[in-house]
């Protein structure tokens, strides 16, 4: 990984000792994971849940997209994550749209970083 996008991870709020722990200090495999994001569809099976107000639908998106910043140490959304995660959990889309727009912002963000580097 070179050390620009590096930098820019760090900066959109990767949790660089952590994923570094996970992927046992092995950069070339954190580049590889996080470009594999790209192609991650929790992301979208959330927004297609909230669009349509499927509390259930957008939960196992929500759920998924979940462990993907837990694995990813993705901390410039996950709390926004865990905390969505947890209304739809209940069946509830209360709250949602304010939590799913601060999302998709630090998730747009992300994106545009990765794809300069894939």
């Amino acid at each position: 990984m070179n050390a620009q996008m590096k930098q820019e991870l760090i900066d959109w709020g990767v949790n660089w000792s952590d994923v570094q722990e996970r992927f046992m200090g092995n950069e070339d495999l954190v580049e590889k994971f996080m470009l594999k994001f790209l192609n991650d569809s929790s992301f979208n099976a959330l927004t297609e849940g909230l669009a349509a107000k499927n509390a259930e639908e957008a939960f196992k998106g929500c759920h998924t997209l979940k462990g993907v910043t837990g694995n990813l140490a993705l901390d410039g959304m996950r709390p926004d994550v865990l905390e969505l995660t947890e209304i739809l959990r209940a069946g509830s889309l209360d709250g949602s749209e304010e939590l799913y727009q601060k999302i998709k912002k630090s998730y747009d963000a992300l994106i545009g970083i990765l794809k300069k580097y894939a």
